[in-house]
């Protein structure tokens, strides 16, 4: 069919949408539309219309009366025989499927997370589906999702990259992440009434907050920090070297930082202007003095628009991956404890609480809609050398003794003996 065809087509379907149901003479509840048949039925307690698929009238009275005979055993809690086998044959597969076409609804059925969400959930589906794929949504029970747990733990989920066949493995917290996404679009499959409960609703967690490693586990300090620059200039990779100091001394997140231009730069504001992910506030970063002073010496050597241009085409922004997997090698190879990029955005939020600045300043210049809430619990560290320095100024309010009055563990003298020693005098 060619574009006008199709064209011609939707014009006609919309032209009949508003064409005015036409009573068959001698039938109860049937109209002419167009060139079909629909019927006046009952749908949420609203009287609408609904094609019956046929130009036959004999048909058309069946399928009405087909219609209001489930609607009579819905309205008694009774499921009608056709929905329940469709709700059974069900797959997970289909569900998942359905999900993604819906864009990763929220509960509102508003696309309205935000775009590492929606990655995150679309990196999940091809794991799922390769375990769950077949099974019927509505039958999934705890003992599935422990198997799920195993065959992840195990490197059970294999993908090919040309010749090479890969395997992953993941711990509690990836798990229950995927799992999460399972449960949105089992959400949504009950939403549009296509199962009657979600299998999935107040399933257990595997992991637990104790259990979790958060971003303030995973920071360097000033000193590896700044080894770590070090040893990306020596192997002729600075864009990299910048890219790393300057998440350090930012706070910003990485693909925050990626996609930053020069024009995002405004020194005669001081700050340098952000998109915050995570629907985040405050886009901006102040330019602190050594920002500052990095920013200048990145300027003397730029070849792009860009802050972190890619090596292979200045016109395109470094990669994630590309960086991930240089910092994490590298530090393997320093036999540094286990960094992580996101780390360097704690120690900015660390750095910064040990200047003094309160929690909820710190998570305003992190971006944060909820303040300081999760400056404390996930970004803030305290350092045991900042801890010791701190310590030291401690006071005990204890007064100085006089000149005249005599120090504690000293001998007092008594009056015989000062008189002895004034007259000597």
């Amino acid at each position: 069919m060619n574009t006008e065809s199709v064209t011609e087509t939707a014009v006609n379907k919309t032209a009949v949408a508003y064409q005015t149901p036409q009573r068959i003479e001698g039938e109860t509840g049937l109209y002419w539309r167009g060139d079909m048949i629909y019927c006046r039925v009952r749908v949420d307690g609203r009287q609408t219309f609904r094609c019956t698929g046929t130009d036959k009238l004999p048909k058309a009275r069946k399928v009405m009366e087909k219609w209001r005979e489930d609607e009579v055993m819905r309205q008694h809690g009774i499921e009608p025989r056709a929905a329940a086998l469709e709700r059974n044959r069900l797959t997970v597969a289909e569900v998942l499927s359905e999900y993604e076409a819906a864009g990763f609804p929220d509960k509102k059925d508003r696309t309205k997370k935000t775009e590492a969400t929606r990655h995150t959930e679309a990196r999940a589906l091809p794991r799922l589906r390769a375990f769950f794929g077949t099974r019927a949504a509505a039958s999934l029970t705890a003992k599935d999702l422990n198997g799920y747990r195993k065959y992840r733990a195990a490197g059970g989920y294999t993908w090919t990259t040309g010749e090479t066949t890969r395997k992953s493995k993941a711990g509690d917290r990836t798990i229950d992440l995927e799992l999460q996404t399972l449960g949105n679009a089992v959400a949504l499959a009950v939403r549009q009434e296509k199962l009657r409960e979600n299998p999935l609703a107040g399933r257990t967690h595997y992991s637990t907050e104790a259990d979790r490693r958060h971003a303030k586990d995973r920071m360097a300090t000033q000193g590896q920090l700044q080894e770590i620059a070090k040893k990306f200039r020596e192997r002729g990779e600075a864009v990299l070297a910048d890219c790393v100091l300057f998440l350090g001394l930012s706070g910003l997140r990485v693909n925050e930082a990626l996609r930053l231009s020069w024009e995002d730069v405004s020194w005669a504001q001081g700050v340098i202007h952000v998109q915050r992910e995570k629907n985040g506030v405050n886009p901006f970063v102040p330019i602190t003095e050594e920002l500052g002073n990095l920013l200048r010496e990145m300027r003397t050597r730029a070849t792009s628009f860009l802050l972190f241009p890619s090596s292979e085409n200045p016109q395109h922004p470094l990669l994630y991956n590309y960086l991930a997997t240089k910092f994490r090698k590298l530090t393997k190879n320093m036999e540094l404890p286990h960094l992580c990029l996101h780390g360097l955005r704690a120690f900015f939020t660390t750095c910064a609480k040990e200047s003094g600045l309160a929690s909820w300043v710190v998570g305003g210049l992190l971006g944060h809609k909820s303040g300081g809430i999760l400056v404390d619990r996930v970004y803030g560290k305290t350092r045991e050398d900042h801890l010791l320095k701190l310590a030291q100024q401690v006071r005990f309010m204890v007064d100085k003794p006089k000149k005249d009055e005599p120090q504690k563990g000293e001998p007092q003298k008594d009056n015989a003996e000062t008189a002895k020693e004034t007259a000597a005098a």
